[in-house]
């Protein structure tokens, strides 16, 4: 009885998938001027002097400020990615993982305003997206699922009125698109007498 039970067990131990969680390897603290003549680009991937490269490049303006900072590792973006404006304002900032989009993705206007929210998971968009004008007030909303529109759409004007309200269900959309024949719908009502 005892072997039988040991038996089982050493066989549901045995039957179980073990998942191995990749390593993240931790990227190699060399920083690299992008436009250098080591440095070049081939199909999204980045080599120095003809291997691919691990560290960081980095941008300047004209006034020495850095405007980009992007982390690589065997050639490919992995981790984040900085950019700001010559005035040093944050423009951006992403996420990437194995050269893809992955996370939080996150752009300002010059102002300092939000320009775009959203999460991307392996270069789609995943979740919800927002945009706003450059008064910060909200123009886009939308969501997503593995990169294709599903859910709640909206669209509005700079001055609030609604430009699209649709919903998207299994591929199908429901809802005021916001035109026709290249004219608001609004304007293609008719008054009946």
């Amino acid at each position: 009885m005892k072997i039988d039970k040991l038996f089982c067990l050493l066989l549901l131990i045995c039957s179980c998938k073990q998942n191995k969680s990749k390593e993240v390897n931790a990227i190699s603290n060399t920083y690299n001027l992008k436009s250098s003549l080591n440095i070049f680009i081939k199909n999204d991937t980045v080599y120095l002097n003809n291997l691919k490269y691990s560290g960081f490049l980095y941008e300047l303006h004209a006034n020495k400020d850095t405007v980009l900072l992007e982390s690589y590792t065997d050639g490919l973006k992995n981790g984040i990615e900085i950019k700001w404006y010559s005035n040093k304002k944050l423009m951006e900032i992403r996420g990437y993982n194995d050269g893809k989009k992955n996370g939080k993705q996150t752009a300002f206007w010059q102002n300092g305003k939000k320009k775009f929210e959203f999460f991307a998971k392996d270069d789609a968009y995943q979740g919800e997206l927002k945009e706003w004008n450059m008064d910060g007030k909200l123009i886009h909303l939308a969501n997503y699922k593995n990169g294709q529109e599903e859910g709640a759409q909206k669209l509005w004007y700079d001055n609030g009125k609604i430009r699209a309200n649709y919903v998207i269900i299994n591929g199908k959309r429901y809802g005021l698109l916001g035109t026709k024949n290249c004219r608001n719908v609004s304007d293609s009502i008719f008054n009946i007498k």
